[in-house]
């Protein structure tokens, strides 16, 4: 179980665990909802595509079509980098 205090301003820090967890970081966006027992769910707000936009742009840039291995390859290092600090 991980566990998170709150601050006087309401705020709180999600546990590294967590975070991981839900592959959040910095200017991700979370969701709180309640059940019908009151207990909270937390999820991700996940924008299927505007982060993506501009992810290629490098490799574009050559003005050769992309194959889906490069594509898949763009995408992991752009994980990486987002991530890897956390």
């Amino acid at each position: 179980m991980e566990i998170a205090k709150i601050t006087s301003k309401g705020q709180i820090t999600v546990p590294k665990q967590v975070r991981m967890k839900l592959a959040v970081g910095p200017g991700d966006q979370l969701a709180f909802e309640f059940d019908e027992r009151g207990f909270v769910r937390v999820t991700p707000v996940r924008t299927p595509l505007p982060p993506l936009r501009g992810l290629l742009a490098q490799e574009a840039a050559a003005e050769q079509p992309l194959d889906c291995e490069q594509i898949d390859d763009a995408i992991r290092r752009r994980a990486r980098r987002k991530y890897s600090s956390q």
